[in-house]
C-alpha cells in the first residue's frame, strides 16, 4: 500500500510573467502548485507542478479539470491569483470546493467600480464625487454640478488605465465618452471628481477582520502632458514621503475600512488612495487581490524585506497567516520605472552592458525587440519594459532612474528615442 501523501497545492489562476513570484513564493513554501492559463506558451505554465492550457474564465472547464486532479490524489486546497483581476472567477472556485476566498458579493463588487464606489459611500469611507453617466450631457451636468477644475472618466469593469482619461476642457467629452465605452464590456461608465494631491498604492493582508497593511508605496504620474487625457501611472517609490506621519496612519484605516466595506474579511485588497490637502485621504478605488507588475513582487520585498505574498498564499490555504513576518525588517530605497517608447516599428535596442551591471539596478525587462510594432501606448499592459532600481537614498535612486531613461534607448522608424514618458530623441 502507498504512503504517499501529497503536499498541499495552490491553484494559481494565470500563468504570465505577473503570476511566476507567486509560483515561485509557493515553491519556497513547500507546496505543490497548479497554474491555468489559456495560452499554451505561458511561461507560468511550466513553472508549476501541473499545469493546463484552460482559459480559467471558462469555469465549467476549471472545474471538470480541478476534480480529475483531485480524483487522481492531489491535495488542491485553495486557489488565488495576482495581477490578474479576477476575484469573481477566485471567489466561484473557492465557493465551489469549500476554501477560504471572496465571497461572490466581493467578487462581484470589486469588478464594478460604480457599485464599489456605492458601498464605500454607503458604508462611510471616504471618495472623491461620482456618478454613472450615459453620454455627453450627463457629463456636463454633473462636471457643474460638481463645480471642478477636471474630472475622470472611465469604464466600471475594467483595469489598468484602460478608457481612462482626464477631461479639462469641454470638448474632450464626448470622445472620451465614446473611448471609455469602447474599452469597456459593458458599456457602463463612471464619472468622478478629480481630486490633486499625493497618490499612494497600499496591500492590506486581512485574516478573520485583523488587518495590517504591509504594501505602501507612492505611486508616480512624470510626464503626464505627454499622455493626455489618457493618464499613465509610470512608477512608484519606497519608502512613502508619508512614512512616519500620521497620513499614513489616517490612509491604512482608510484602506482597512474599504476593505471590510468590500466584504473581504480575510484576504488581500490593493488600494488606490488620493491624499486631499483639504479633505484627507480618499479612496479611489479597491482591487480584491495582489497587483501585478512590481508592487508585492519587487518593491515591497527589496525595501522592507516583506513577502506578503506568503501570507496571501496561507490564506487561500485557509491558514493563519505569519503575522511576525509582516514587520519590515530593512529599510531600503527602491523606485521602479516603466518605459514608453513612441509608437512604430521597433528596429533596435540599445541597453548599456554596464548600466544593466550597475549597483542598485536590479531589474531590467523589455516589453518589445525589433522587429515589433509598438502601438500608442494608452494602458498600462501596453508599457514598453520596466526597471527597479535600489539604494540608500532617494538621491541615489533617482540618480539611476535619469541615467537608466538617458540611456536605455529604442530605435523607432530610423531615430533614436528614449523610453521616459514623451521619448525624447537621443
Amino acid at each position: 500500500m502507498s504512503t504517499w501523501v501529497p503536499a498541499p497545492c495552490l491553484l494559481v489562476l494565470g500563468g504570465s510573467t505577473d503570476q511566476l513570484f507567486m509560483l515561485k513564493t509557493a515553491r519556497d513554501m513547500g507546496l505543490r502548485s497548479a497554474c491555468l492559463d489559456g495560452n499554451a506558451r505561458a511561461p507560468g505554465l511550466g513553472a508549476a507542478d501541473l499545469a493546463a492550457a484552460i482559459d480559467f474564465s471558462d469555469l465549467p472547464a476549471v472545474f471538470a479539470w480541478v476534480d480529475a486532479q483531485r480524483a487522481a490524489g492531489e491535495s488542491l486546497q485553495g486557489v488565488a491569483t495576482m495581477g490578474s483581476d479576477v476575484p469573481h472567477l477566485v471567489a466561484a472556485i473557492a465557493a465551489r470546493y469549500g476554501w477560504c476566498g471572496p465571497s461572490p458579493e466581493t467578487g462581484s463588487l470589486a469588478t464594478d467600480k460604480l457599485a464599489m464606489k456605492e458601498r464605500f459611500a454607503e458604508m462611510g469611507v471616504g471618495v472623491p464625487r461620482f456618478g454613472a453617466v450615459y453620454d455627453g450631457g450627463d457629463v456636463r451636468r454633473l462636471w457643474r454640478e460638481w463645480n471642478c477644475r477636471q474630472v475622470v472618466i472611465k469604464p466600471t469593469d475594467r483595469a489598468g488605465s484602460r478608457g481612462v482619461r482626464v477631461l479639462s476642457r469641454d470638448d474632450q467629452i464626448d470622445d472620451a465618452v465614446e473611448h471609455a465605452r469602447g474599452q469597456g464590456r459593458s458599456g457602463d461608465l463612471l464619472l468622478e471628481e478629480y481630486v490633486p494631491g499625493p497618490q499612494i498604492s497600499t496591500e492590506t493582508i486581512i485574516w478573520r477582520g485583523r488587518a495590517v497593511t504591509p504594501g505602501f508605496v507612492d505611486r508616480m504620474y512624470d510626464g503626464m502632458a505627454s499622455f493626455q487625457p489618457q493618464i499613465m501611472e509610470n512608477g512608484g517609490w519606497l519608502p512613502s514621503l508619508l512614512d512616519g506621519t500620521p497620513a499614513r496612519r489616517e490612509v491604512e484605516a482608510l484602506v482597512e475600512a474599504a476593505a471590510r466595506a468590500l466584504g473581504i474579511e480575510s484576504g488581500v485588497g490593493k488600494g488606490d488612495v488620493v491624499v486631499c490637502p483639504r479633505r484627507g485621504p480618499l479612496m479611489i478605488e479597491m482591487a480584491a487581490r495582489l497587483s501585478g507588475g512590481d508592487f508585492s513582487a519587487g518593491l515591497v520585498p527589496l525595501g522592507t524585506g516583506v513577502n506578503y505574498v506568503r501570507a496571501v498564499i496561507d490564506i487561500a490555504l485557509g491558514r493563519e497567516p505569519d503575522w511576525a513576518s509582516l514587520e519590515a525588517t530593512r529599510h531600503t530605497t527602491v523606485a521602479n520605472r516603466y518605459f514608453f517608447p513612441p509608437a512604430g516599428r521597433l528596429e533596435a535596442v540599445e541597453v548599456p552592458p554596464d548600466f544593466r551591471a550597475r549597483p542598485g539596478v536590479t531589474k531590467l525587462e523589455l516589453a518589445y525587440g525589433p522587429g515589433d510594432i509598438i502601438p500608442p501606448i494608452t494602458s498600462h499592459g501596453q508599457r514598453g519594459g520596466v526597471m527597479v532600481l535600489t539604494g540608500p537614498d532617494r538621491a541615489t535612486v533617482q540618480s539611476l532612474v535619469d541615467e537608466g531613461y538617458a540611456r536605455v534607448r529604442f530605435r523607432i522608424d530610423g531615430q533614436w528615442r528614449t523610453g521616459e514618458p514623451g521619448g525624447a530623441a537621443r
